[in-house]
Order: C-alpha cells, then sequence, then structure tokens
C-alpha cells in the first residue's frame, strides 16, 4: 500500500471549508484516485476533536488504520525519507 502526501499550497490551506471543498472537487474530477477509505479529523479552538470516517470500506479499524498509515508517512516526510 502506497500512501500521497497531498502539500497544500500555503495560500489556500488555512481555510478548511475551502480546502476541503477543493478536495472534494479534486476527487470528482479524478484528480485523485476514488476514496476507498478516508479518516478527516477536526479539532477545535478548545481541543474539541471530531472524527469523520469517509469512503465505502470504511469503518473504525479502517479510520485507525489510515491515521497510522499518515502518522507515519509523515514522520518520513519530517525525516526526509523517501519511499
Amino acid at each position: 500500500m502506497t500512501a500521497k502526501l497531498i502539500d497544500f499550497k500555503r495560500e489556500g490551506w488555512r481555510d478548511a471549508a475551502k480546502t476541503l471543498r477543493k478536495i472534494a472537487d479534486d476527487l470528482d474530477a479524478g484528480v485523485h484516485p476514488e476514496c476507498t477509505v478516508g479518516a478527516l479529523t477536526i479539532i477545535g479552538p478548545k481541543g474539541q476533536v471530531t472524527v469523520f470516517g469517509l469512503g465505502p470500506k470504511c469503518d473504525d479499524l479502517q479510520c485507525l488504520g489510515a491515521m497510522r498509515l499518515v502518522e507515519q508517512k509523515l514522520i518520513d516526510v519530517l525525516l526526509d525519507i523517501e519511499d
């Protein structure tokens, strides 16, 4: 399994709703592969955590797995480790 890290340009990623709409538009346009499992975490200003699982194969375990894969990918990017 491979993961693709999407780099959001600084001028647009701070607006969460606009960024989510862009991701949805890109999915509809085929820019990204079809989403079978997705996990989205939102942290509010007072530390409120909301997690969304999405996709036809998504369940609690799949969401957890997706988050762990992303965690490792981010660590690899921070440490400049290539696939």
